[in-house]
């Protein structure tokens, strides 16, 4: 999981192959280590969110390209979060969020919310954590 990582780099790549299914990607260096590889292929594969040890592979749908390109030039800072809690999957560039605003799931009508999922997971991981 990367939850609310700031984005310390990135590389882009447009081109022309014939071995991907995609002609657009992204590369990401989070702030923790993590590597994070974004394709933009024209459909979603099924198994569009991956992890492994020190990284995180995201699929997008090639519309979606040009928002996170403009996100990375234009914010800052900006971050990124990937998730695969209680079922729910999130793969998300975003500016900063304000975590108070997410309230905890079943709370209110923030449920909903990218800030409601990262509080969620933050305490989840809390719990897991022995002290």
């Amino acid at each position: 999981m990367a939850i609310n990582e700031r984005i310390t780099s990135y590389s882009v790549w447009v081109g022309q192959t014939n071995y991907l299914t995609h002609d657009r990607t992204i590369q990401l260096s989070l702030e923790t280590g993590t590597t994070v590889y974004i394709g933009f292929p024209q459909v979603r594969p099924v198994d569009w969110l991956q992890f492994g040890t020190g990284y995180i592979n995201l699929y997008m749908t090639v519309d979606q390209y040009a928002d996170v390109y403009h996100l990375l030039q234009t914010e800052d800072p900006v971050f990124f979060t990937a998730l695969n809690l209680f079922g729910l999957q999130v793969g998300a560039v975003h500016s900063e969020l304000d975590l108070s605003l997410g309230e905890e799931t079943g709370e209110g009508y923030e449920d909903q919310s990218l800030e409601a999922l990262i509080v969620r997971a933050r305490k989840h991981a809390t719990q897991k954590t022995p002290s």
